[in-house]
């Protein structure tokens, strides 16, 4: 309760009261739903019932979600979804496809042409290109212009919007993305949410994508696939007769509520980072593939480092929820080496990201303490000799693991069972836990023979730099070609 009267004190400053006023409702409602989640009959009643005795009174609408459309953007789908080598020619000015895979295209924001070349070039070259000129948008693109290699801006250095919007005439696969309450939860908000940062990058390099808030009312022979998210999908319709790509992450809490999902949708892929988990707590049609959805923050955002080191250890991994107890142990354990070694411990980074649209290192307001996302958090863990997070009350392999191994530091953490799909190996790769669990004097070890263990963060980065960029776009890619039955080529670059 404490964990959640913090975050709402973050919201109520980053937000306003409305915002936390609807989060308190929803917190409230939080019994009743937790009480549908768990009755495949109340199930059935809220999202397949209720939403059929609406649209039989107002006529249904898919409500497709759309970015604004300008010659700038069309020539840019054209060029990379068209697989057309060379150069992008802006005004003169030679844009790479791997400019455009790095750095992404135009800012669909904008309407005006001049910020939106200005904009775009000055992020591919990474410094302030903004051309003077008065609109009604100038001072805004200014602002992102100005933010341009600058690593405190660094979630605003690349934009993926071009991959909305299918054009049916490119060969290039065509998806459509279920995403209730687009417009509403305002997807395109730019925040230090590396899943999101990432994921859109992943999205537009392997497919173009409509996306819909309503499944009704659509042409779905249109598509190559259809693409839902287990937990808001919004409302139960007639399966589909094209391939569907059906996507979990967190899988403990609504287990009647997902089964069900999984039972009436049938999904051909079933795509998450935690495999074994799913696999072990669900049962799944036999024609339904799992598939691997690895957690990368990407080459974009790691700076790894196995240079000067200013910490011994760096103790990472939430600790709020009673899930995470067994951390809060293993600090108990590695506070009484607190004089011994130089030591810190970060349980707070990350928890506001999904909002958090400011600087990627600040100091905190309510704790004076200072916070950091996805570069700033990745040169922070590479800072220490070795990283340590504890266990949670479920094995999953979460963004931590990908992290620690990019970092630079040696990475101290628990074996999980999706581990061997990153084909790491123990002192090798990383140290296990098991190894200092409940024994300093082990631990004591390692952090004093740190230049013996050292080749371990060498190989980590070295396995980190060849693996990340091929497991988050190659592969992801490969997957896309399949379930389009590889009638389009593979993405040049």
């Amino acid at each position: 309760m404490n964990h959640k009267l913090q975050i709402l004190k973050y919201e109520l400053k980053e937000r306003g009261i409305l915002y936390v006023f609807k989060r308190i409702i929803l917190f409230l409602l939080g019994p009743l739903n937790n009480l549908i989640w768990k009755s495949e009959f109340l199930l059935n009643l809220r999202y397949s019932v209720a939403p059929s005795l609406i649209y039989s009174i107002y006529p249904p609408n898919p409500k497709f979600f759309k970015v604004n459309s300008t010659d700038l953007m069309e020539k840019l789908k054209e060029f990379w979804y068209g697989n057309t080598p060379g150069y992008f020619d802006l005004d003169g000015e030679k844009i790479s496809r791997k400019d455009i895979f790095t750095y992404g295209g135009p800012n669909s924001k904008f309407i005006c042409s001049i910020c939106q070349k200005c904009e775009w070039l000055s992020r591919v070259r990474q410094k302030n290109l903004f051309i003077s000129h008065k609109c009604n948008q100038s001072k805004e693109c200014e602002d992102l212009c100005q933010k341009q290699g600058n690593e405190l801006w660094v979630h605003y250095h690349h934009n993926f919007d071009f991959g909305i919007g299918c054009r049916f005439d490119l060969p290039a696969p065509r998806g459509l993305f279920l995403r209730p309450n687009a417009k509403k939860d305002n997807i395109l908000r730019v925040r230090a949410d590396q899943g999101v940062l990432v994921g859109t990058r992943r999205l537009a390099y392997a497919f173009q994508r409509d996306i819909i808030e309503r499944p009704v009312g659509i042409d779905w022979q249109k598509y190559d696939f259809l693409w839902v998210f287990i937990d808001i999908f919004g409302m139960k319709f007639p399966r589909p007769n094209i391939p569907v790509i059906l996507y979990g992450h967190d899988f403990w809490e609504e287990r009647t509520y997902f089964q069900w999902v999984i039972d009436w949708l049938k999904p051909d892929i079933f795509l998450t980072s935690y495999p074994a988990q799913w696999q072990e707590n669900f049962k799944f049609p036999s024609q339904t593939k799992i598939a691997f959805y690895p957690l990368f923050p990407s080459m974009f955002f790691t700076r790894a480092n196995l240079g000067e080191k200013k910490l011994d250890l760096l103790v990472i991994g939430a600790t709020a929820s009673p899930i995470y107890r067994e951390r809060v142990i293993l600090d108990e354990q590695i506070k009484k080496l607190n004089s011994k070694y130089k030591i810190e411990f970060s349980h707070w980074v990350g928890v506001l990201s999904s909002q958090w649209g400011g600087e990627t290192e600040y100091m905190d307001y309510f704790s004076k303490q200072k916070v950091r996302y996805l570069n700033k958090w990745s040169e922070y863990l590479g800072s220490s000799k070795y990283v340590i997070f504890g266990r949670m009350k479920y094995p999953v392999l979460g963004w931590k693991y990908y992290e620690t191994l990019g970092s630079g530091a040696i990475p101290i953490f628990p074996e999980v069972p999706d581990l061997k799909l990153l084909k790491v190996k123990p002192f090798e790769h990383y140290i296990p836990l098991s190894e200092v669990e409940g024994n300093n004097e082990k631990l004591s070890y390692f952090l004093d023979n740190y230049q013996k263990y050292k080749y371990i963060a060498e190989n980590a980065v070295k396995w980190y730099k060849e693996n990340s960029d091929k497991m988050l776009f190659n592969d992801f890619e490969d997957l896309i070609r399949g379930i389009s039955n590889y009638k389009y080529p593979k993405r040049l670059v």
